[in-house]
């Protein structure tokens, strides 16, 4: 599989362009994960309110069981207590819920945050760079099964716009079927530079 350009300035452009890929991509995720983390925060109050009712129920239950234990009182003096501590169970049901609807945005609002433009970049990226490794791959793979410079001039005609055919010969058509050596190595070389390929390899193939 051919992934980078034979060419140096095309070469440098698709490393360049790789890495600001994957730079774009961690910058995402470092952001994603700081604003998570900053919506988070907002939990702290729904965690104190669950810590204070569950510490307060606990202290009201225990405080009505010792009541209930001390002689000479009377049965039921220990429900005041226990309906608070139901109360503090309240307060402590609130504040666990407030936690979770916190978390719960801040995981989603993080992850689109991170990948939306993540896959707005890839959407546009990915198809691109997989047409230069589906072409160069192709075109190698022609150059190494011993494919002349004339079906590479072939699919030149049939893939490049017809300005830069011009360029080469007025009729590029019957220069190729008259075999005209000339205008057969540069259709070929036009072909091989679109798909980042250098003209060594064709040469290569002939030889071999």
């Amino acid at each position: 599989m051919k992934l980078y350009a034979d060419r140096p300035p095309r070469l440098a452009a698709q490393l360049f362009a790789d890495l600001l890929t994957v730079a774009w991509i961690v910058g995402w995720i470092l952001i994603g994960r700081f604003v998570h983390e900053m919506i988070s925060a907002l939990a702290v109050p729904g965690e104190k309110m669950d810590d204070a009712g569950t510490s307060l129920s606990a202290k009201l239950l225990e405080a009505a069981g010792k009541v209930d234990d001390l002689p000479l009182v009377k049965d039921g003096i220990a429900v005041p207590f226990e309906g608070a501590a139901k109360a503090a169970d309240q307060l402590r049901a609130a504040g666990e819920a407030q936690v979770e609807a916190v978390s719960t945005i801040a995981i989603w609002l993080a992850v689109g945050v991170a990948v939306v433009p993540v896959l707005m970049w890839l959407m546009v990226y990915v198809p691109l760079r997989w047409r230069f490794i589906r072409n160069a791959t192709s075109t190698q793979r022609f150059l190494e099964a011993g494919t002349a410079a004339d079906l590479v001039a072939l699919r030149a005609m049939a893939t490049q716009p017809l300005h830069k055919l011009v360029k080469i010969s007025d009729d590029p058509v019957r220069a190729w079927r008259d075999r005209d050596a000339d205008v057969v190595a540069r259709l070929a070389e036009l072909e091989l530079r679109s798909v980042g390929l250098s003209g060594k390899r064709l040469k290569q193939a002939t030889k071999g």
